[in-house]
């Protein structure tokens, strides 16, 4: 038998954690394999409440192995958001619906798709292989589907993650998506006891822009005004982080959930004549209306991206 570690991506939000809970309890119903999921961080409270809700364990924290270890990634493929020694690890599986950025000495199975969210792609593999699933799988991709695409509002979304929700409506007898999916975003915006630190760390990635290191943060949420009113403390662990981490550009987006609107913090001078010449739009007090931008991974990224480049 193949012991096997699922691992999600450093800053875990509610797809990455429960795709790898899913993904080893779908390797677990195969005879070969013995699968366990570990998490990088600690969990954010949207995963939290999920978990509670469903009765499910919270994953053990690792950021390395041993050598030799066989691993499997979900919802990333990033080598600065993954294990400290993954080039000392074999990895087995790749599970994903990101860009891809990902090289390995030897063969590794490898699923990606253009979906909204990694739960579609394992709700597939599930179905292809005839995996039995139970009620507590069942519920935690539908919970994921609906959070990732922010109740279909996120432009990352595809018919093909609705008809799947649509599917697991039926499985699931959970009929009214928005009753379901609310308690979710509620505790999401729950930070009130967060520290402003660890507030901008909440669900943030780093990206290497033609040399440019870039930091974007996401703060999805049903109250963004309180966090706007904290804008000043904000900025201040901003620009430390800035110094202390030698990035080049940071942004942090305050997405509205409810009225599907994206408020964006910009540090200083250079950073705003960034964002001012990819979105086309003024920053005035260190904020910048990025209109109905939901989605880091294809609303922001891409153009900045194309930008540095």
């Amino acid at each position: 038998m193949i012991d096997i570690k699922v691992v999600w991506h450093k800053i875990p939000d509610t797809d990455c954690t429960l795709s790898a809970i899913i993904f080893a309890d779908f390797l677990n119903k195969k005879w070969m394999y013995s699968a366990t999921p570990y998490i990088q961080w600690k969990l954010n409270k949207e995963t939290e409440y999920l978990l509670n809700l469903l009765d499910i364990k919270t994953p053990e924290i690792a950021t390395s192995f041993p050598k030799g270890s066989n691993v499997a990634l979900v919802d990333h493929n990033e080598e600065f958001q993954t294990l400290d020694n993954l080039w000392e690890l074999n990895v087995e599986f790749l599970i994903d619906h990101h860009k891809i950025d990902f090289s390995t000495m030897t063969p590794v199975n490898i699923r990606m798709e253009k979906l909204c969210s990694t739960c579609s792609v394992l709700y597939k593999m599930h179905k292809e292989q005839k995996i039995e699933i139970n009620e507590k799988i069942w519920k935690m991709m539908l919970a994921w589907i609906l959070s990732d695409s922010l109740l279909f509002k996120s432009a990352t979304t595809t018919k093909e993650d609705i008809i799947i929700a649509e599917e697991l409506k039926s499985i699931t007898w959970i009929t009214d998506f928005e009753a379901f999916a609310m308690p979710m975003f509620d505790a999401k915006s729950d930070l009130w006891d967060i520290s402003i630190e660890d507030l901008i760390k909440y669900d943030y990635k780093v990206f290497d822009f033609n040399w440019v290191k870039a930091w974007i943060g996401t703060l999805e949420t049903t109250n963004p005004w309180y966090w706007l009113s904290r804008k000043d403390e904000i900025l201040k662990w901003m620009q430390e982080l800035k110094e202390k981490d030698w990035l080049d550009f940071i942004l942090l987006s305050i997405v509205d959930i409810i009225w599907e609107k994206n408020i964006s913090i910009v540090l200083d001078w250079n950073d705003s004549k960034v964002v001012e010449e990819v979105f086309w739009a003024k920053v005035e007090n260190n904020l910048v209306d990025l209109k109905r931008r939901l989605s880091r991974k294809k609303q922001i990224i891409p153009e900045l991206t194309q930008y540095f480049s």
